[in-house]
């Protein structure tokens, strides 16, 4: 049995998972289960506030342009 076993997937900037698939925006990866919700999340929703915090973290990275 490996101690250090490596897990496969990008880490989630909303779940923290590490997932297969999904998208990244600024450099940051979102699965897309979390993209899924998020696209269809409505404001009531129990987890929009949620949503919208992990969202915050997404960093604006500066062009060199």
């Amino acid at each position: 049995m490996e101690s250090s076993k490596q897990q496969a997937g990008e880490l989630c900037l909303v779940c923290e998972e590490r997932k297969q698939i999904g998208i990244h925006i600024l450099h940051q990866y979102i699965c897309m289960d979390c993209e899924e919700k998020i696209v269809s999340a409505e404001t009531n929703d129990e987890y929009y506030k949620h949503y919208l915090n992990q969202l915050r973290k997404l960093k604006l990275v500066k062009s060199s342009v």
